[in-house]
């Protein structure tokens, strides 16, 4: 999806009013409901009924005044905090404040900062309160550092956190949506709901670690108002809107057979958990058939976590595959092979791998010491990119860097550059992974995921994902469509984790077990 500066935003809304069927109480009734939808996403994760929101002068007031309408009306606990008396508020806001008045939501007004330090004030009652907090206080429209009331807000609703969960109407208050820049106080938000498209502020990391799980809203804005003259940005957004088109219902008459059978290809001795993650991440993305293909040291993992997969069990001589191993499966057709979680690196390794790259129309997800392998050969100049392969590379970091000659320092001081670079050389969808994971295909442009949090930093996560680019890219056949969505899914798998737990407690099963949410989502 592409960036829309403020501007560009703006004018797209006033040409969408301008045709009649588009008038801007409408678009902030349907923010309004988008706002109000995460936030009970939310709520749920964190068993709460309590949300509070707090609503500015401006537009993002008046969208907060919708959702909080949105929430009581559900049977949600909402309360709303104005940092106006409600005459300051005009137009549409206004509009929006009354319908929320009159709907029975409670409201207190505190338009001044000393009126947010009172003892009695509800602002200090709430305080270390388990909840939600809505940040409507400041719109795109803001320029410079917060001041007044506006600060004190903001400053209030970062006590919050911990306790509560923060979710941003548009962007976090504080912050420019054009450059990103945080001249003064600023929201730090758990998730950020943006509306209609992406803001430029999204590519910086700095304000990606304050807008949390990014959701773009789709206002049903027409797309040739949005699109015809978008930002100039180094990359595209992975965001929902797009996404749910891409992945329509599965047709009433569907059998396992027409949901992609896929084969998960690796394990050893040392390392017999990997596949079957990447198996569980398959079966969890809606693959109809999973083969774990790999050493018997992996069966009680299958059979623990993923019994829905067919085991095939290989020789492995010295506890790891050699290409003598692939007899079983030699004469089986699949619709996607991961190649790699568990596979150990060495000779052996690179011949299997190289073997199984030179079968001709299977589409092949590398993954672990499958890439390492691809580098080995690589630099042996033992293998080359050959036209119409089907291949997508899931590196992180530091195998990105070996597939590319370099250093990790190389790779993350230049990401796009990187991952541009990879999806040339080996002519492959290229998902690099990392704090904003990029994909890319040979001669594209990059997409951006704001997905995901550090939580995700620990074992195994990795061979999930390899599993559900896969099962994705078996069932749509589009393998940049399918890694995005991959990606997409398991950062909010990751994020919905956290939520309703904790980052420190994330682990990849349990990242697994909340892969449900997010493709409800999709």
């Amino acid at each position: 999806m592409h960036f829309l500066t403020i501007e560009q935003m703006r004018n797209a809304e006033l040409a969408a009013a301008a045709t009649g069927g588009f008038p801007l109480m409408l678009l902030m009734r349907r923010a309004g409901v988008a706002l109000a939808a995460a936030a009970a996403r939310l709520a749920n994760l964190r068993n709460t009924r309590k949300v509070v929101l707090v609503a500015g002068h401006g537009n993002n007031g008046g969208d907060a005044c919708v959702a909080a309408r949105c929430l009581h009306e559900d049977g949600f606990r909402a309360h709303a905090l104005l940092t106006c008396a409600p005459d300051a508020l005009r137009g549409d806001a206004h509009t929006a404040w009354d319908e929320m008045h009159a709907a029975g939501v409670p409201c207190s007004v505190l338009d001044t900062p000393e009126s947010w330090d009172s003892a009695d004030s509800p602002s200090q009652m709430l305080l270390g309160r388990p909840c939600i907090v809505v940040d409507g206080i400041l719109g795109s429209g803001c320029k410079g550092a917060p001041s007044g009331v506006a600060e004190r807000a903001i400053r209030w609703v970062n006590q919050m956190r911990g306790p509560a969960l923060v979710v941003s109407a548009d962007l976090p208050s504080g912050v420019n949506g054009d450059t990103g820049e945080m001249p003064g106080a600023a929201v730090h938000a758990d998730a950020t709901v943006t509306f209609g498209r992406p803001k430029p502020c999204f590519i910086s990391d700095a304000v990606a670690r304050l807008s949390g799980h990014l959701e773009v809203a789709d206002l049903g804005l027409p797309p040739a108002l949005c699109d015809a003259a978008p930002a100039d940005t180094p990359c595209g957004l992975i965001a929902l809107p797009e996404l749910r088109a891409a992945f329509p219902p599965r047709p009433w008459d569907a059998h396992k057979g027409t949901c992609g059978h896929i084969c998960v290809l690796g394990g050893s001795s040392a390392y017999p958990h990997a596949p079957v993650l990447a198996a569980l991440g398959a079966l969890k993305s809606g693959a109809g058939l999973v083969t774990l293909a790999v050493p018997q040291h992996s069966a009680f993992a299958a059979a623990a976590w993923a019994p829905e997969a067919t085991l095939s069990a290989l020789v492995a001589p010295q506890g790891t595959l050699t290409r003598s191993s692939l007899a079983p499966i030699a004469e089986t057709t699949f619709d996607a092979m991961v190649i790699g979680p568990g596979l150990t690196q060495g000779h052996d390794a690179a011949e299997l791998v190289a073997c199984l790259l030179s079968t001709p129309g299977t589409r092949i997800v590398l993954d672990a010491d499958g890439l390492n392998a691809l580098a080995q050969l690589h630099e042996a100049r033992a293998w080359r990119p050959r036209d119409g392969q089907q291949l997508s590379l899931t590196p992180h970091p530091g195998e990105a860097a070996r597939l590319l000659g370099c250093t990790v320092a190389d790779i993350q001081r230049d990401r796009l550059r990187a991952v541009r670079l990879l999806a040339d050389t080996f002519r492959a969808t290229v998902v690099l992974k990392g704090a904003g994971t990029l994909v890319c295909a040979p001669g594209g442009v990059p997409l951006l995921n704001r997905t995901g949090n550090p939580g995700m930093a620990t074992g195994g996560t990795g061979d999930v994902l390899a599993g559900m680019v896969a099962a994705l890219w078996a069932q749509n056949g589009d393998s940049v469509r399918a890694a995005a969505a991959a990606v997409w899914a398991h950062g909010a798998a990751g994020d919905a984790a956290a939520f309703s737990g904790a980052q420190t407690s994330l682990t990849a099963t349990t990242l697994a077990r909340h892969l449900p949410s997010a493709f409800q989502m999709l």
